[in-house]
């Protein structure tokens, strides 16, 4: 018979013990056991601590050997697991014809007792040894920064961000205080994103530079399907998806600036819009459609309507081949000015953003009633050739009681790239921008990175007729930019721009050079 009080289940010691008196047999399963109840607790206690990078990674080692463990001890425990259902199954049978058998059926059947015990014993640490493997939250590392997943894969939370920090000088200008030089933290930003089920997600995301902290991206998103297609709606303050150099992310810029396009021919409450914004995706990845409806933007003014800005764009890709591609794209957008709006006016900087003296200046619409505008986006990637073409126009009105002006002004961007070491330019067909290339020979290992050379040529235009007292220039800028490995850039530019401003400071014709150079670190 089995005999409980020779087979207890020490739990608080890590300990369980069969029968000795099965068969001879004893099964001892202390590392299983202690794996069981130990290894969530190290999981739970890397979620929930702050630790080092390097305490993180001796605790992912001590996490990765203690599966290790648990795979074998299992692995041994199945194996006894069918010699005991085998021995029970061949426990010879007592007849008449066999004599011997009838001999030994009592003790057979001892035997066959003491297995099915030692079975059901098994059977059930087997199914908690093998629930506690699927059980076990992780910590993934491969995109830099460290992203939490918890067992089943449906919980998340990453941690992410950037640092960009640029200097420039600028020579050349007729007005002296346009030759300035200097240093600045241009993005000093930090992301929280995740998700709390497979089809709801968030991102929290902060800009800590100027010794101030701002929100930018604070959303929640919906993964769905709607028409037979995916799509994602997103509910809070989102970045817009607005020209095609404006949609990529300024870790995937080919130029330390955004072109004037995206700067100039932009609703007025800038690039984020509290509101709600939705995406649908083709089936096949290639071509995508974006809506937006934003009342608003975080830290606005709560002391009168806020302006609402309608926003949609697209884009197609008619034909792809692996990593090449042809980009056919669009956007628009209309705004609706409360009665209280001030006025609107540009002043969009033509060398970089340290200088703010270099810059191209519209003249002030005062009290306006709406603005509209439009963009076309042309693009290709050929090897490791790629080129872009944008172009974009707006218009303000002015209310009827305040004279029902109209400002009317436009920008267009060429620019071409070209990765010395024969790597292809990353490009989504899913959301048609650009993303960062893949490294073919990293610095880590032992390789000298990647190697890209760039060109670009860009015009604004703000003096649409001869009393209007906007300025006009444009900026040509050569760009090298080198990739040590999939997380760090260094950008140098060189910008030669033309000016000419009708008001306000800096009147008149001038030009110079600008150039800038950037250290970007993502996680």
């Amino acid at each position: 018979m089995h005999n409980n009080n020779q087979n207890p289940i020490l739990k608080g010691h890590g300990t369980i013990m069969l029968n000795k008196t099965n068969s001879g047999r004893s099964v001892l399963l202390s590392a299983a056991t202690l794996g069981l109840f130990v290894l969530p607790v190290f999981s739970g206690s890397a979620l929930a601590s702050e630790a080092t990078p390097a305490e993180l990674a001796e605790l992912i080692a001590r996490q990765s050997e203690l599966l290790a463990r648990q795979a074998q001890q299992l692995e041994a425990m199945q194996a006894r697991l069918g010699q005991l259902e085998s021995s029970r199954d061949t426990v010879p049978v007592a007849s008449a014809q066999n004599p011997t058998t009838a001999s030994t059926q009592p003790s057979a059947e001892a035997t066959a007792s003491g297995d099915s015990a030692a079975i059901a014993e098994l059977q059930s640490q087997v199914a908690l040894l093998e629930a506690s493997q699927v059980d076990q939250s992780r910590i993934d590392w491969s995109g830099g920064g460290p992203e939490f997943i918890s067992a089943d894969g449906s919980r998340r939370l990453e941690i992410g961000g950037r640092l960009q920090f640029d200097t420039s000088a600028t020579r050349g200008s007729d007005f002296e205080d346009r030759n300035i030089s200097g240093s600045t933290a241009r993005r000093l930003q930090l992301d929280l994103a995740g998700q709390l089920s497979e089809r709801v997600g968030y991102k929290l995301g902060y800009d800590l530079s100027n010794n101030s902290v701002s929100m930018r991206d604070a959303y929640i998103s919906s993964l769905f399907n709607w028409g037979g297609r995916d799509a994602e709606l997103y509910v809070g303050n989102k970045y817009d998806d607005r020209t095609m150099d404006g949609a990529t992310s300024s870790n995937n810029t080919w130029f330390m600036e955004r072109n004037f396009v995206n700067e100039a021919v932009a609703p007025d409450r800038g690039s984020y819009g509290l509101g709600v914004k939705g995406k649908v995706f083709g089936n096949n990845r290639d071509w995508h459609a974006s809506l937006a409806v934003t009342n608003g933007r975080l830290g606005g003014n709560t002391d009168r309507s806020d302006t609402t800005t309608y926003m949609s764009r697209a884009h197609w890709n008619p034909w792809h081949s692996g990593g090449d591609m042809v980009h056919l794209g669009g956007w628009g957008f209309y705004e609706d000015f409360d009665s209280s709006s001030g006025n609107v006016t540009n002043n969009i900087n033509a060398a970089d953003d340290f200088n703010d003296n270099v810059t191209i200046r519209s003249r002030a619409v005062t009290d306006p009633e709406s603005s509209t505008a439009y963009g076309l986006e042309l693009a290709t990637s050929l090897g490791s050739f790629a080129a872009a073409a944008e172009y974009g126009q707006r218009t303000v009105d002015q209310r009827e009681v305040a004279g029902g002006q109209s400002l009317s002004y436009d920008a267009w961007a060429v620019q071409a790239s070209y990765f010395l070491t024969g790597e292809q330019h990353g490009y989504s067909r899913k959301s048609g921008l650009w993303r960062s290339p893949n490294i073919k020979s990293p610095v880590s290992s032992g390789g000298m990175g990647a190697f890209q050379f760039a060109v670009r040529y860009q015009e604004l235009d703000f003096f649409d007729e001869p009393n209007y007292l906007g300025g006009e220039g444009d900026a040509t800028t050569l760009g090298l930019n080198w990739y040590p490995n999939d997380w760090a850039r260094v950008m140098l530019n060189y910008t030669l721009w033309d000016t000419h401003n009708r008001s306000v400071s800096f009147r008149g014709p001038d030009d110079g050079d600008t150039l800038s150079a950037r250290l970007q670190l993502v996680f």
